[in-house]
């Protein structure tokens, strides 16, 4: 549509001269927080070409005077008088002012959101999807009860309904800005959640039980067999952030165990529930995984533990990247103070779930 006939100016303007703070711009649309309404997640949308915008919160609309008028309360033809004296006269009278927001710069990858907010997000994500039946026979045969499938809370990713389901935790109120996994689509503005692969997602839960990161087991394994949910390189994503899984780990535990993977701490500590072998574990997300131990050692620390059984899988007998993350593993808990335990086992079983299940969950 261009510009108004006899208005020198276009919505882009008018959204600089008033000041309204763009959250996202795409090229052709602005995705602004309404100034007209209590709104903190960009529900105005200004679409450029058209030179129209909508609130998709409080549902104000229309064009380019509707939006000066509005915005200064003024009728809509002193809003054209103004904007024509602003953008077009020469007489040199200054706009009306109008409680002036500084505009946010455009970046393409955005800081990454609190725990608290990743933890909302991707409890709704979660709570939305479901484990198929080829996932929850595959956890039964690696050992797990159905009672306990259900409680770790895994799910199969998405592989439709994308749009359904953001459009849904948009409606929940969810954050999805920084929250790895997330990302908007340039050319239409519109959010949308990057899978890269099918398999079962995993909860990665820091000591207060918020979900950080996910963990997602696929299908089909080439270079790996784990992937962290991310964004990275999408436009407004924001690459994983992970953290060191806790499960039956609390306040006054003198002994946690250590190992590699989510999902391994999960079924280990199920397995010797009730046994003379219980007790709490810390996952790392893969060897090496230096910053998260680091920061594990830090928190077990500020929660009194004294011991820490490293149970990392028995291939580093012959895997020299795990041999040396081990060894790391072990110097460092040392100097921080802790009494460190080096458990070893059989290779006939490679992680300490496989040993646990072997233990006490073989016929």
């Amino acid at each position: 549509m261009g510009r108004i006939p006899d208005l020198p100016c276009d919505i882009e303007q008018v959204v600089d001269l008033l000041g309204i703070e763009v959250i996202r711009d795409t090229g052709t649309q602005l995705h602004c927080r309404c100034p007209f309404c209590a709104d903190r997640k960009a529900h105005l949308n200004v679409k450029i070409r058209d030179n129209v915008f909508r609130c998709n919160r409080c549902g104000k609309g229309g064009g380019i005077l509707h939006l000066y008028a509005e915005f200064c309360d003024v009728s809509l033809h002193t809003a054209y008088e103004e904007l024509c004296k602003v953008f077009g006269s020469e007489s040199g009278e200054k706009p009306r002012e109008c409680s002036p927001k500084r505009r946010v710069i455009e970046t393409v990858e955005l800081p990454i959101a609190s725990a608290e907010v990743r933890d909302n997000t991707y409890s709704n994500l979660l709570s939305l999807l479901s484990l198929c039946p080829t996932h929850q026979a595959s956890l039964r045969e690696r050992g797990l009860t159905q009672d306990e499938i259900e409680q770790l809370g895994y799910r199969t990713t998405p592989t439709t309904r994308l749009k359904r389901i953001v459009t849904e935790l948009l409606e929940r109120g969810c954050v999805l800005d920084g929250v790895p996994g997330f990302y908007c689509q340039k050319e239409t503005g519109q959010w949308t959640l990057d899978i890269r692969g099918s398999g079962i997602m995993i909860p990665d839960r820091n000591f207060d039980g918020q979900i950080e990161a996910i963990q997602v087991r696929l299908d089909r394994v080439y270079n790996q067999k784990f992937y962290n949910l991310t964004s990275v390189d999408k436009y407004y994503g924001t690459p994983a952030r992970c953290c060191p899984h806790y499960v039956g780990v609390q306040e006054g535990d003198e002994v946690v165990c250590v190992t590699e993977g989510v999902m391994k701490a999960d079924l280990a500590y199920h397995f010797a529930l009730g046994s003379q072998y219980e007790c709490g574990f810390a996952g790392l997300t893969g060897v090496p995984s230096y910053s998260q131990y680091e920061r594990l050692l830090q928190e077990l620390s500020e929660l009194g533990v004294q011991r820490l059984n490293i149970m990392i899988d028995s291939d580093y007998q012959d895997n020299d990247k795990v041999r040396t993350a081990r060894d790391r593993y072990i110097e460092l808990g040392a100097e921080a103070g802790f009494e460190v335990a080096p458990i070893t086992w059989s290779r006939r079983q490679k992680g300490i779930d496989d040993l646990y299940k072997h233990l006490f969950r073989s016929k």
